[in-house]
């Protein structure tokens, strides 16, 4: 499976972290525009393994669940998953707000 996540999620993953712009540009050219490791690696010349760094420290800022929270899975009604949804942007919302 394929990682990448939309540009406001990358944001709020790369604001929790002292990250360098040069390895924060390569994270952000696979996470969110969907470039190939191995293309970012050859354009930037560093290796494979400095670009997966990069966006393995993004993928996981971005993959924590804050204290009081749990990541949960479910197979809803669309009326209800709706709901949930509006719960989940609320909550990141106020979480983004503490930081």
């Amino acid at each position: 499976m394929d990682k990448r996540l939309s540009a406001s999620a990358f944001e709020r993953a790369a604001g929790r972290l002292n990250i360098a712009a040069r390895p924060l540009d390569m994270a952000r050219a696979v996470l969110v525009d969907g470039e190939a490791q191995s293309a970012v690696a050859k354009r930037e010349g560093v290796s494979r393994n400095a670009v997966c760094l990069a966006v393995n420290r993004i993928w996981n800022a971005h993959s924590e669940v804050p204290e009081g929270f749990e990541r949960v899975t479910a197979i809803l009604p669309k009326h209800k998953a709706f709901l949930v949804r509006q719960w989940q942007r609320e909550a990141v919302e106020r979480l983004d707000a503490k930081r």
